[in-house]
């Protein structure tokens, strides 16, 4: 004959603490995992702006890379009168594999001085990133 054994807690009671988790263990746990995400939320932000910055910074290269090969070929920057039709043409020439777009929604700004020799490259939400 099989005998069941029951748990008794040192009052002579059966203990049901193998049951489960109590309210408070579980109460404490909900307390860790909201310090540990409290903590690593900002981080974890934080991080996705700087790779913003870094994406944007190495599209304004890119950009710049093709303005200069541009200007060996040709001798002069693009001549649009938007931003748009320089990235196109540079595109459309094969200076550009596909048309560079900032990772925070911003719009490049191209700039060529006035006398046609320097150009600057910059983005509407992160400004001139990298050497100019």
């Amino acid at each position: 004959m099989k005998s069941s054994r029951r748990l008794v807690g040192q009052t002579g009671r059966p203990s049901h603490r193998e049951a489960g988790f109590t309210l408070v263990e579980m109460i404490v746990a909900l307390f860790i995992v909201a310090v540990v995400m409290a903590i690593a939320l900002p981080n974890l932000q934080a991080a996705g702006v700087r790779a913003a910055v870094t994406g944007c910074e190495g599209n304004q290269q890119m950009i710049r890379a093709a303005l200069s090969e541009y200007y060996l070929d040709h001798h002069t920057y693009p001549d649009e009168a938007t931003v748009a039709g320089d990235l196109a043409d540079l595109k459309a020439d094969g200076y550009l594999s596909t048309t560079p777009v900032c990772p925070s929604g911003g719009t490049y700004t191209i700039t060529v001085s006035p006398d046609g020799s320097n150009v600057t490259v910059a983005c509407s939400v992160h400004g001139e990133l990298g050497d100019q």
